[in-house]
Protein backbone atom coordinates (compact mmCIF):
# COMPACT_ATOMS: atom_id res chain seq x y z
CA UNK A 1 0.00 0.00 0.00
CA UNK A 2 2.70 2.40 1.10
CA UNK A 3 4.42 1.34 -2.39
CA UNK A 4 1.37 2.14 -4.26
CA UNK A 5 0.73 5.86 -2.80
CA UNK A 6 4.77 6.26 -3.36
CA UNK A 7 3.87 5.72 -7.05
CA UNK A 8 1.02 7.77 -6.80
CA UNK A 9 2.54 10.47 -5.65
CA UNK A 10 5.42 10.39 -8.02
CA UNK A 11 3.15 9.94 -11.08
CA UNK A 12 1.03 12.93 -9.92
CA UNK A 13 3.83 15.14 -9.80
CA UNK A 14 5.04 13.86 -13.37
CA UNK A 15 1.94 14.24 -14.85
CA UNK A 16 1.89 18.12 -13.29
CA UNK A 17 5.22 18.64 -14.49
CA UNK A 18 4.43 17.49 -17.76
CA UNK A 19 1.35 19.60 -18.20
CA UNK A 20 3.41 22.50 -16.83
CA UNK A 21 5.87 21.92 -19.52
CA UNK A 22 3.36 22.10 -22.63
CA UNK A 23 2.02 25.04 -21.84
CA UNK A 24 5.13 27.00 -21.54
CA UNK A 25 5.71 25.09 -25.26
CA UNK A 26 2.42 25.83 -26.38
CA UNK A 27 2.51 29.50 -25.23
CA UNK A 28 5.70 30.29 -26.87
CA UNK A 29 4.16 28.47 -30.51
CA UNK A 30 0.87 31.04 -30.10
CA UNK A 31 1.11 34.52 -32.10
CA UNK A 32 1.29 37.76 -29.85
CA UNK A 33 -2.75 38.34 -29.64
CA UNK A 34 -4.79 41.43 -28.23
CA UNK A 35 -7.93 41.33 -28.57
CA UNK A 36 -10.47 44.19 -27.09
CA UNK A 37 -13.23 44.51 -29.28
CA UNK A 38 -16.42 43.77 -27.86
CA UNK A 39 -17.95 39.56 -29.09
CA UNK A 40 -21.17 41.26 -29.82
CA UNK A 41 -19.80 43.91 -32.12
CA UNK A 42 -19.47 43.59 -35.79
CA UNK A 43 -16.00 42.19 -35.86
CA UNK A 44 -15.37 40.27 -39.58
CA UNK A 45 -13.85 36.82 -39.24
CA UNK A 46 -11.57 34.87 -42.16
CA UNK A 47 -13.74 32.39 -44.07
CA UNK A 48 -11.64 30.43 -46.81
CA UNK A 49 -14.80 29.49 -48.49
CA UNK A 50 -16.11 33.27 -48.88
CA UNK A 51 -12.73 34.24 -50.01
CA UNK A 52 -13.06 31.94 -52.68
CA UNK A 53 -16.07 33.24 -53.92
CA UNK A 54 -15.18 36.98 -53.60
CA UNK A 55 -11.83 37.12 -54.43
CA UNK A 56 -10.89 38.94 -57.53
CA UNK A 57 -9.04 37.82 -60.65
CA UNK A 58 -5.96 40.20 -59.15
CA UNK A 59 -5.53 39.59 -55.79
CA UNK A 60 -4.00 36.46 -53.78
CA UNK A 61 -5.85 34.38 -51.65
CA UNK A 62 -2.84 33.40 -50.35
CA UNK A 63 -2.29 36.75 -49.25
CA UNK A 64 -5.68 36.67 -47.28
CA UNK A 65 -5.25 33.03 -45.96
CA UNK A 66 -1.90 33.87 -44.22
CA UNK A 67 -3.22 37.08 -42.10
CA UNK A 68 -6.27 35.31 -42.04
CA UNK A 69 -8.46 38.19 -43.10
CA UNK A 70 -11.42 38.63 -45.47
CA UNK A 71 -10.67 41.47 -48.57
CA UNK A 72 -11.77 44.44 -47.68
CA UNK A 73 -14.64 44.23 -50.28
CA UNK A 74 -15.90 41.63 -48.76
CA UNK A 75 -16.75 42.59 -45.32
CA UNK A 76 -20.19 42.06 -44.07
CA UNK A 77 -23.04 44.56 -44.42
CA UNK A 78 -22.99 45.41 -40.78
CA UNK A 79 -19.60 47.71 -41.81
CA UNK A 80 -20.48 51.36 -43.05
CA UNK A 81 -16.81 52.23 -43.98
CA UNK A 82 -13.34 50.23 -43.93
CA UNK A 83 -9.76 51.16 -44.50
CA UNK A 84 -6.82 48.31 -45.02
CA UNK A 85 -2.89 48.81 -45.53
CA UNK A 86 -1.09 46.03 -46.70
CA UNK A 87 2.44 47.01 -46.71
CA UNK A 88 4.93 44.20 -48.12
CA UNK A 89 8.39 45.38 -47.30
CA UNK A 90 11.93 43.54 -48.84
CA UNK A 91 13.44 42.55 -45.45
CA UNK A 92 11.01 42.78 -42.94
CA UNK A 93 7.43 40.99 -42.28
CA UNK A 94 4.27 42.00 -44.35
CA UNK A 95 1.88 44.17 -41.85
CA UNK A 96 -2.25 44.03 -42.29
CA UNK A 97 -3.72 47.47 -40.74
CA UNK A 98 -7.36 47.69 -40.46
CA UNK A 99 -10.23 50.35 -39.49
CA UNK A 100 -14.00 50.13 -39.86
CA UNK A 101 -16.81 51.76 -38.78
CA UNK A 102 -20.51 50.43 -37.53
CA UNK A 103 -21.98 53.42 -37.10
CA UNK A 104 -20.51 55.40 -35.25
CA UNK A 105 -18.04 53.26 -33.48
CA UNK A 106 -15.01 52.54 -34.74
CA UNK A 107 -12.55 49.53 -34.35
CA UNK A 108 -9.27 49.10 -35.40
CA UNK A 109 -7.11 45.24 -36.15
CA UNK A 110 -3.33 44.69 -36.96
CA UNK A 111 -1.41 41.89 -37.90
CA UNK A 112 1.94 41.06 -39.06
CA UNK A 113 3.73 38.19 -40.21
CA UNK A 114 6.73 35.74 -39.35
CA UNK A 115 7.97 35.32 -42.71
CA UNK A 116 9.84 38.38 -45.33
CA UNK A 117 8.92 39.67 -48.60
CA UNK A 118 5.98 38.32 -50.52
CA UNK A 119 7.10 35.01 -51.86
CA UNK A 120 7.00 33.26 -48.42
CA UNK A 121 4.06 34.97 -46.49
CA UNK A 122 3.97 32.36 -43.21
CA UNK A 123 2.09 32.91 -40.51
CA UNK A 124 0.62 35.45 -38.24
CA UNK A 125 3.33 36.74 -35.39
CA UNK A 126 1.11 39.26 -33.54
CA UNK A 127 -2.02 40.22 -33.43
CA UNK A 128 -3.66 43.59 -31.87
CA UNK A 129 -7.56 44.58 -31.99
CA UNK A 130 -9.20 47.15 -30.40
CA UNK A 131 -11.87 50.15 -30.57
CA UNK A 132 -10.58 53.29 -31.74
CA UNK A 133 -11.36 56.86 -30.32
CA UNK A 134 -13.77 58.97 -32.77
CA UNK A 135 -10.74 61.49 -32.63
CA UNK A 136 -8.67 58.42 -33.89
CA UNK A 137 -11.24 57.77 -36.43
CA UNK A 138 -11.68 61.55 -36.93
CA UNK A 139 -7.31 61.82 -37.98
CA UNK A 140 -7.59 58.93 -40.51
CA UNK A 141 -10.36 60.43 -42.48
CA UNK A 142 -8.76 63.91 -42.30
CA UNK A 143 -5.96 62.42 -43.66
CA UNK A 144 -7.26 60.50 -46.42
CA UNK A 145 -8.96 63.64 -47.40
CA UNK A 146 -6.21 65.66 -47.33
CA UNK A 147 -4.46 63.05 -49.91
CA UNK A 148 -7.54 62.85 -52.09
CA UNK A 149 -7.50 59.23 -51.57
CA UNK A 150 -10.71 58.26 -53.90
CA UNK A 151 -10.02 60.49 -56.56
CA UNK A 152 -5.85 59.00 -56.51
CA UNK A 153 -5.31 56.47 -59.64
CA UNK A 154 -4.65 52.63 -59.24
CA UNK A 155 -1.35 52.27 -60.11
CA UNK A 156 1.10 55.30 -61.09
CA UNK A 157 4.67 54.73 -63.35
CA UNK A 158 6.80 55.14 -60.57
CA UNK A 159 10.78 54.58 -60.23
CA UNK A 160 11.02 51.56 -58.33
CA UNK A 161 13.77 51.23 -55.57
CA UNK A 162 15.64 47.96 -55.30
CA UNK A 163 15.13 47.43 -51.71
CA UNK A 164 11.60 49.28 -50.94
CA UNK A 165 8.19 48.11 -50.52
CA UNK A 166 4.56 47.51 -51.54
CA UNK A 167 1.56 49.91 -49.66
CA UNK A 168 -1.57 48.43 -50.96
CA UNK A 169 -4.04 51.13 -49.41
CA UNK A 170 -7.62 50.43 -50.29
CA UNK A 171 -11.07 51.26 -49.14
CA UNK A 172 -14.66 50.81 -48.56
CA UNK A 173 -17.47 53.06 -48.32
CA UNK A 174 -21.03 52.57 -48.65
CA UNK A 175 -20.01 49.57 -50.47
CA UNK A 176 -17.88 51.08 -53.15
CA UNK A 177 -14.94 49.61 -53.20
CA UNK A 178 -11.35 51.41 -54.39
CA UNK A 179 -7.78 50.15 -54.21
CA UNK A 180 -4.47 52.26 -54.47
CA UNK A 181 -0.87 50.70 -54.89
CA UNK A 182 2.38 52.76 -54.43
CA UNK A 183 6.03 51.53 -54.29
CA UNK A 184 7.16 54.97 -53.74
CA UNK A 185 4.47 56.66 -51.78
CA UNK A 186 3.92 60.91 -51.83
CA UNK A 187 4.39 62.74 -48.40
CA UNK A 188 0.50 62.93 -48.42
CA UNK A 189 -0.28 58.79 -48.65
CA UNK A 190 2.87 57.96 -46.48
CA UNK A 191 1.04 60.16 -43.71
CA UNK A 192 -1.46 57.63 -44.11
CA UNK A 193 0.42 54.66 -43.92
CA UNK A 194 2.32 55.89 -41.15
CA UNK A 195 -0.63 56.81 -38.88
CA UNK A 196 -2.17 53.52 -39.55
CA UNK A 197 1.20 51.88 -38.69
CA UNK A 198 1.42 53.69 -35.34
CA UNK A 199 -2.63 53.08 -34.06
CA UNK A 200 -1.64 49.30 -34.68
CA UNK A 201 1.00 48.91 -31.68
CA UNK A 202 2.82 46.94 -33.76
CA UNK A 203 6.58 47.01 -33.93
CA UNK A 204 7.62 47.65 -37.41
CA UNK A 205 10.71 48.85 -39.54
CA UNK A 206 8.38 51.39 -41.92
CA UNK A 207 10.46 54.51 -41.32
CA UNK A 208 13.24 53.03 -42.83
CA UNK A 209 10.81 52.29 -46.32
CA UNK A 210 9.99 56.10 -45.95
CA UNK A 211 11.20 59.52 -47.13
Amino acid sequence: MKRFLTWLAVAGSAFVLGITFTSIWISTRQPSLVNQIPASKCAPAYDATLVKEKIRENDDPNLFRAFQELPLYAMPDCVDEAYSLIWIPSFHGPVLVRVWRVGDEPFMSAKSLDSKDWSRLGNVKENNARSLTKSEWREIKDLLARAGYWQLSETVDESIPNDGAVWLLDGLNARQYHWVRRRVPTDQYAEICKRLIQLSGLETAHGLYLP
